[in-house]
């Protein structure tokens, strides 16, 4: 029983080394990451707006055109479905959100594909939703319309900063109530199997479940919020060539290819965190719930940082896509 004891003991001590060893390599290629993302981000930005403006002209091009000719129609509709495609590839903060909440804490597949495609829809719903609002009942113009679409961005950036508040401090406060309740059992050493009848470590999943909705939630606002910069374009533009329903449908086909977009990116994410919890908690059975809370601090301090630099970015008049 001795032995038992001592070899258990070696192992536990042995555990967190080997985490400790794994998360800070994480972090330091986190932060190596970081640094470089905050020297390059103007230039990513310019070029991004740059390709945008482009696309933007084929578009409202389409749109004049689909006055005329029917087969226009078709063409505008094939662009915007891959406007939301390739667009949503670019730098942009709903992206962001979802890959850093998903990379850092715990997630099911269903749950976060529900959350990247009701996000994509709900940009596109406020775009209609802002748009049709300001010019029935306000007749206000393009400046005007894209002015408030600015306010509306803003709003966004700061919820993503304070949803990473939220997560940090989640993550802070079920880290200080594990470490209670770890020292609350160390008391009797017993192992997770003993059979005595006592839980010793909170599962993980149980830890976060009664927060995640409403942290998915908050993750769609925040999301969501924002409406879509192409869409408010095209609603625009079929505006003034008395075809709004040709702007409503463009905006829905943007929705639609960018849902799919930010679907992929998610499934991705979620596999490549499979990998690294997966050798992070390999090493300890018995600190299970430790892993993933501490991605989820990271997580939280990471929208806080990227929070900040979006709306530096947009002080210098540099509005992110997406």
């Amino acid at each position: 029983m001795d032995h038992q004891h001592t070899e258990h003991h070696h192992h536990h001590d042995k555990a967190p080394k080997n985490y400790w060893l794994g998360a800070s390599l994480v972090l330091a290629f986190l932060a190596i990451g970081g640094y470089f993302l905050w020297q390059y981000w103007p230039t990513l930005m310019i070029n991004t707006i740059k390709w945008q403006r482009e696309i933007n002209g084929q578009l409202s091009d389409l749109i004049y055109d689909a006055k005329d000719h029917n087969g226009a129609i078709y063409s505008l509709a094939g662009l915007s479905f891959l406007y939301g495609v390739f667009h949503s590839l670019g730098p942009g903060h709903g992206k962001m959100i979802v890959t850093t909440y998903l990379a850092t804490n715990p997630a099911k597949v269903k749950a976060s594909l529900i959350m990247t495609v009701v996000s994509a829809f709900l940009q596109a719903f406020v775009a209609i939703a802002l748009v049709s609002m300001l010019l029935a009942f306000f007749n206000s113009s393009m400046r005007e319309i894209n002015s408030a679409a600015d306010r509306f961005i803003t709003l966004s950036f700061v919820a993503m900063l304070l949803l990473g508040v939220i997560v940090a401090y989640r993550a802070l406060k079920q880290a200080w109530q594990l470490i209670k309740q770890q020292k609350h059992h160390h008391a009797h050493s017993h192992s997770h199997d003993c059979g005595c009848g006592h839980k010793h470590f909170a599962n993980a999943d149980e830890i976060n479940q009664a927060t995640s909705m409403r942290e998915y939630l908050a993750i769609i606002a925040s999301i969501g919020i924002r409406p879509c910069t192409g869409a408010v374009l095209v609603l625009l533009f079929a505006n003034m060539v008395d075809m709004y329903w040709i702007g409503v449908v463009s905006a829905i086909l943007m929705a639609i290819g960018t849902a799919i977009t930010t679907s992929t990116i998610a499934i991705m994410t979620l596999s490549g965190k499979k990998l690294v919890t997966k050798y992070l908690s390999a090493s300890d059975d018995h600190q299970p719930s430790f892993t993933p809370l501490a991605f989820k601090l990271l997580g939280g301090i990471l929208l806080i940082v990227l929070g900040t630099i979006l709306l530096n970015s947009q002080s210098y008049g540099m509005s992110p896509v997406l």
